[in-house]
């Protein structure tokens, strides 16, 4: 696989599109729902390029100008190269390339250092399909199909499972990926009541996010162990304790301990 499919920040980005044609506007559509600022320079541009540049609100900026074999240019993230011409294309490859530019040619491959795919957002997914090696109209018959597809997913049962999962992160629970995928594939559990439930009980592993879920399911006693309601200082002095304990110095003196000193141990320099 020559291309890996990784995603690009596009967040306060320019990108600079050449040319104005039918080239020019495959590029420009392959980026229309980017975050970019978009910066086309091209010798004239087609009615659909201007239609879509007046209705953006000044996200798309067109200016005609003489792109030949010499044409300079700096300053943007991205480069899209969709000129007409096959040897002005070239050139300006080369000037990209020899800049460590990140770059695509729409006319050919070549050696494109990256290839944007055609994608669907719908919350937190993302689904792209890389159509640089399939003619136009099958590339948009898979992706009806790809739209389809991404229809079938619940965005907000995968939003809940997000929380869910930083919830178990945060109690430091083992099989967490073993947890959300009983979760997921449950037909009966409420995910909402599991996750409103949950910060009050220990999930330290698979078998007492069983029990929560048993109890959720089935009403069922819950078997898990509650959190901890301690105060900080007794948390510190427990934790002290057990330190005690399992350390050679069985005469460890806490009493001269200040225990507010381990309540923010962030003003310590590392």
């Amino acid at each position: 696989m020559r291309y890996l499919p990784v995603s690009l920040d596009t967040l306060d980005k320019k990108i600079l599109i050449l040319g104005g044609g039918y080239l020019a506007y495959s590029a420009l559509k392959s980026v229309i729902d980017s975050e970019a600022e978009i910066y086309m320079i091209g010798d004239s541009f087609t009615k659909n390029i201007v239609n879509i540049a007046e209705k953006s609100d000044g996200k798309i900026k067109l200016k005609e100008h003489e792109v030949d074999k010499d044409f300079m240019f700096m300053g943007y993230d991205y480069v899209l190269i969709a000129t007409e011409d096959f040897e002005v294309n070239e050139a300006i490859e080369k000037r990209a390339s020899s800049r460590k530019m990140l770059y695509q040619r729409f006319d050919i491959l070549s050696k494109s250092l990256m290839s944007i795919n055609k994608s669907i957002e719908r919350g937190p997914l993302t689904f792209s399909l890389n159509s640089s090696k399939i003619n136009p109209t099958i590339t948009d018959i898979i992706f009806e199909d790809l739209e389809k597809f991404s229809e079938s997913y619940s965005i907000e049962k995968i939003n809940i499972l997000n929380e869910i999962r930083s919830e178990l992160v945060r109690k430091n629970s083992q099989n967490i990926d073993e947890i959300i995928r009983r979760l997921y594939e449950s037909e009966t559990i409420n995910l909402s009541t599991f996750l409103d439930k949950m910060p009050g009980y220990k999930i330290e592993d698979l078998k007492s996010s069983e029990d929560l879920i048993d109890s959720i399911e089935n009403g069922k006693e819950i078997k898990t162990e509650k959190e901890s309601t301690m105060e900080d200082d007794q948390i510190i002095k427990k934790n002290l304790d057990d330190a005690k304990n399992t350390s050679r110095d069985k005469y460890l003196d806490k009493s001269n301990l200040n225990l507010d000193s381990f309540k923010n141990l962030d003003k310590f320099e590392k």
